[in-house]
């Protein structure tokens, strides 16, 4: 996949099909959007092509209201392309792109520099300043000059409609399983492994302790989750919170590798949330935090067991 930062000297590519939007999470909604733009590319023998913008849209126009991104810049680039999309526009949101007026976006941008074919967004696509552009431009738009259009509906899931926001709340309250049945994929951070104070291997269970730069960490408590590391996925169970039964000030993300036992400090790992054990919570001692300890293991075992035989039947 080609990706460009701007529109300048990016060249002409044959029957552009393009998407517009922030695809924050490129969730079983978004995934969507970009099949039928891949599918209409491959009709007309066209490029599929998504827009995006970064920053967040909404850091600019609502500094105040801080949003967690679902998928940092560089995932969400991997997940694109791996969706079938070819060429990536990452544009500078910024003062300038906010004040252009829907009618110059499409007829400066998507017309004239990018000779567009076709325009498939989402229902609720706005864009140019004010917000005031919308799917019924586009259409006016697209009968005009001639292109082809296309609207996307919401799916829904559970008589609500799917989106990022959605998707954020929920895996900031810990449902990472509804999450995920959203996103179509296990909710994912990235980061490295760093000393603690090694706790977990006093008590049979050794753990690393990550850090990361990944904005959506999940809720506290115990996660089943899946470490990779060396092109290898190890099942695993994470503890996210500040460990109460020992007073602890600050937030931490412990892992315990199950059947692994190796230096993994200072490695870059991936870690894939499945399921939430439990909430995090205070144990009156340490024999009392071991016990629990072992059943959340065997809970992630059990799991991991359960989805082998699933594969295999």
């Amino acid at each position: 996949m080609k990706i460009f930062r701007s529109f300048d000297g990016t060249g002409r590519f044959p029957g552009p099909v393009l998407t517009i939007g922030n695809y924050d999470g490129v969730h079983i909604g978004h995934k969507r959007i970009i099949g039928r733009v891949v599918e209409k590319a491959q009709e007309i023998s066209g490029t599929p092509m998504l827009m995006t913008f970064s920053p967040h849209p909404h850091s600019v126009l609502k500094p105040d209201s801080y949003i967690r991104l679902i998928t940092p810049l560089h995932l969400k680039e991997k997940l694109v392309a791996e969706n079938g999309i070819e060429v990536m526009f990452v544009i500078p949101f910024d003062e300038h792109l906010r004040s252009i007026p829907p009618e110059s976006f499409i007829e400066d941008i998507l017309i004239d520099t990018l000779g567009v074919a076709g325009v498939i967004v989402g229902y609720d696509f706005r864009f140019g300043r004010g917000g005031v552009g919308d799917v019924e431009i586009l259409k006016e738009f697209s009968q005009k000059k001639g292109f082809y259009f296309d609207v996307v509906d919401a799916i829904t899931v559970d008589e609500e409609k799917i989106g990022s926001n959605r998707i954020r709340r929920l895996i900031m309250d810990g449902d990472l399983k509804k999450a995920n049945e959203l996103l179509d994929r296990p909710h994912m951070i990235e980061g490295i492994v760093v000393h603690g104070v090694n706790r977990g291997k006093g008590m049979g269970f050794p753990t690393i302790n990550f850090e990361t730069v990944f904005e959506l960490i999940p809720g506290n408590g115990v996660y089943i989750t899946e470490v990779e590391f060396d092109g290898r996925k190890w099942p695993s169970v994470t503890n996210i919170g500040f460990n109460p039964t020992f007073e602890g000030k600050k937030l931490l993300v412990e892992t315990h590798i199950l059947n692994y036992s190796g230096d993994l400090y200072n490695r870059d790992i991936v870690i894939y949330f499945h399921e939430r054990i439990r909430e995090e919570r205070k144990f009156g001692n340490m024999e009392e935090l071991k016990e629990r300890i072992t059943l959340d293991v065997s809970i992630a075992r059990d799991y991991f067991k359960n989805r082998l035989n699933a594969r295999t039947a």
